[in-house]
């Protein structure tokens, strides 16, 4: 046979689908059909349809949907929805300069005070309870989003977008952070105490970023956080700006703040039902 008349019968075809031939006979016949039209279609009576739909299935997949990172991979296999993945894997906070950054930022700050003492917890209230609000002020805005041109043009809700960010945000540095709070000296509350207000300005940022965006939001927080903090050190130990009196106004703002989220969730639903 020769190159360029040869054809292959249906036995030989038949061998190549079921992957009987040698190496070289069916590295043979693979060249055949790239030139070869008329083989190529006879061939397609040998392919079981299942097989041909799981590989072409396959095929779409390598293309459409590129590998998401390691967390999100984790997070599906949790029963996380695809298209909550792809929303986690365009949230800045969870990469990984962002989030070694954070580590190292509330682990200076947990070293810091266990040399000075529980006089000098200020740095570690002072780091600890912004780490998540500075996350989540990273999660999303114009400039920060890969998804903004979507988001803003598609019948999805902006609030459900901001609180999956939000949730993964805060899964991802508060278990860290906690277990660092466990080394502080002093009472045994402070290392749950600052969860009060690291979980109340969560809240308080998103509603404030509705109004003047993230940035703006995050550093007015971080401001007026620094404010309490350092203005509670010239009583240290005494005054803790964590204690059961703050515990009920950070609650009370917490509180407040779900409130015009619930507000800004229900515009965002009136909005996609007109879209």
């Amino acid at each position: 046979m020769t190159t360029q008349h040869w054809h292959a019968d249906a036995e030989l075809l038949s061998a190549y689908v079921a992957g009987e031939l040698d190496a070289i006979s069916g590295a043979s016949v693979e060249q055949h059909l790239v030139r070869c039209a008329e083989c190529r279609t006879a061939i397609a009576a040998h392919v079981p349809a299942p097989a041909l739909d799981r590989a072409w299935a396959g095929v779409r997949d390598a293309v459409q949907s590129p590998p998401l990172p390691l967390p999100i991979r984790i997070a599906r296999r949790c029963g996380v929805s695809e298209p909550t993945a792809v929303l986690l894997a365009a949230t800045a906070s969870l990469r990984t300069a962002w989030l070694v950054g954070a580590f190292v930022a509330v682990g200076f700050a947990t070293f810091a005070v266990m040399v000075a003492g529980q006089d000098h917890v200020a740095p570690f209230l002072l780091v600890a309870p912004m780490v998540p609000v500075i996350g989540v002020a990273a999660a999303y805005g114009p400039d920060q989003d890969p998804l903004e041109a979507l988001v803003v043009t598609a019948p999805f809700g902006r609030t459900r977008l901001i609180l999956i960010r939000t949730l993964a945000v805060l899964v991802s540095v508060l278990p860290f952070t906690a277990a660092l709070g466990l080394l502080l000296p002093g009472p045994d509350w402070l290392a749950a105490a600052w969860l009060g207000p690291a979980l109340a300005l969560v809240p308080v940022l998103l509603a404030v970023s509705s109004f003047v965006g993230p940035r703006t939001g995050a550093a007015v927080l971080s401001i007026a956080w620094s404010g309490v903090v350092l203005l509670s050190v010239r009583h240290f130990p005494a005054t803790w700006p964590v204690q059961a009196t703050q515990q009920l106004a950070y609650l009370a703002l917490a509180l407040a703040s779900c409130g015009v989220l619930a507000l800004q969730a229900r515009r965002d639903r009136k909005i996609g039902a007109l879209l």
